[in-house]
């Protein structure tokens, strides 16, 4: 069976066991928070440990020993998801250029003074020296927000726009983890979990994105993404199958 084929089927059994007991809603949310800022903390090269992000969370405060900055790009992620979930819940609302503003405004508040702004230099973040003009950024992203108006929900909708913001890379940095909370944001008004980097696909990932921008070949980026969506419906299946229990994942990597 081909993965959208199974992803199109577990999707249906998580939707016959919606509502969610609210412990399980609780706890997958705990999961999740905690994965997506670990995937963002690592694509953005900040150097924290896993143990060290997930202690940043669990005390919602900045440890001694470490630097500011490296730790509140942590907690900002976190402000940045609950911006997500709240915008979830709003399904007739308009995903746009403000919203991808305002979601890389969040993750680098207090952290940069051009947080939520464009670039008008080649952006930190780019490994290739081949970002497009910030000359055409306004006409780019105009375009993004009107292709989003017109998209249809669905998880292809979300990756292709994850791959389009990363093709113009509107901001200095964070451009990876701004484009996975949009994607993100539209899988979630589709009615699809979140989808999650894990540290052994970090490289893929990066390189699937680049190879998607530079030479156009979207599938093996698309197919990626299919397997991370997969992965997140497993995710989920699992904690209903369980019950009000925290979710277990096999994909769990070391502090």
């Amino acid at each position: 069976m081909a993965m959208q084929d199974e992803i199109a089927d577990k999707k249906r059994v998580l939707d016959s066991a919606r509502p969610l007991p609210q412990d399980t809603v609780h706890d997958l949310a705990d999961w999740f928070e905690v994965e997506l800022t670990i995937a963002a903390v690592g694509l953005e090269r900040v150097a924290l440990t896993r143990s060290e992000i997930k202690a940043i969370l669990e005390r919602g405060t900045l440890l001694r020993h470490r630097a500011v900055e490296e730790q509140r790009f942590t907690l900002n992620h976190r402000s940045a998801l609950e911006l997500m979930a709240r915008l979830s819940y709003e399904p007739a609302g308009v995903v746009n250029e403000r919203t991808i503003a305002a979601f890389h405004g969040v993750l680098h508040q207090g952290l940069d003074d051009e947080a939520g702004k464009y670039r008008n230099a080649p952006p930190k973040d780019d490994d290739t020296g081949n970002a497009p003009d910030p000359a055409k950024l306004r006409v780019s992203m105009s375009a993004l927000s009107g292709w989003l108006r017109r998209a249809d929900p669905a998880p292809d909708t979300a990756f292709e726009a994850h791959h389009r913001l990363m093709a113009i890379r509107p901001f200095n940095s964070g451009n990876r983890s701004t484009a996975l909370l949009l994607c993100n944001l539209l899988l979630n008004r589709a009615g699809y979990p979140p989808v999650v980097v894990r540290a052994e696909d970090r490289d893929l990932y990066n390189d699937l994105v680049e190879r998607a921008w530079s030479v156009g070949d979207k599938t093996p980026f698309r197919d990626l993404m299919m397997r991370f969506l997969d992965q997140s419906l497993d995710i989920c299946l699992a904690a209903v199958a369980k019950g009000p229990d925290a979710p277990t994942t096999p994909f769990d990597d070391p502090a």
